[in-house]
């Protein structure tokens, strides 16, 4: 059975916009993920960042999305997403919603981030993507 990994949007980002320093990292957890040995798990509210991001560094976010619509599992945000965030001790609002959202799936086994800080009220273990490869290559 495949792990199950919530990617915050900073890792997608680092794959999608290649960038130096963090795509390898980044792309070996898509490289598990398509040899199914991880699931990867986004939500919505990364899909519609990523969007913004990528079109203006240039590329079309219909086609990055369709990428990803078809390559990844996506969560939804709503409601009572933003209520638990507004009454957490998450600092970063971003963040505390992309927990929240995470906490719907079951049997997710960590949170892979580049700004752990912003994790830091997390009950799910939360790792850099060094260190996630760093377990799983053992």
């Amino acid at each position: 059975m495949s792990k199950r990994i919530w990617l915050d949007t900073n890792v997608v980002l680092d794959v999608i916009l290649e960038r130096n320093g963090f795509v390898e990292e980044a792309s070996e957890l898509f490289l598990l993920h398509e040899a199914s040995e991880i699931e990867i798990f986004i939500s919505t509210l990364s899909l519609a960042n990523i969007a913004y991001v990528v079109k203006k560094h240039g590329k079309n976010p219909s086609i990055v999305i369709s990428g990803l619509l078809k390559w990844i599992n996506v969560t939804s945000l709503d409601r009572i997403h933003f209520e638990k965030n507004v009454n957490s001790s998450f600092r970063d609002f971003e963040d505390g919603l992309q927990y929240f959202s995470c906490m719907n799936v079951k049997n997710i086994e960590v949170i892979i981030t580049r700004n752990k800080a912003d994790f830091k009220a997390s009950k799910i273990p939360v790792l850099t993507p060094k260190e996630f490869l760093k377990i799983v290559s053992h």
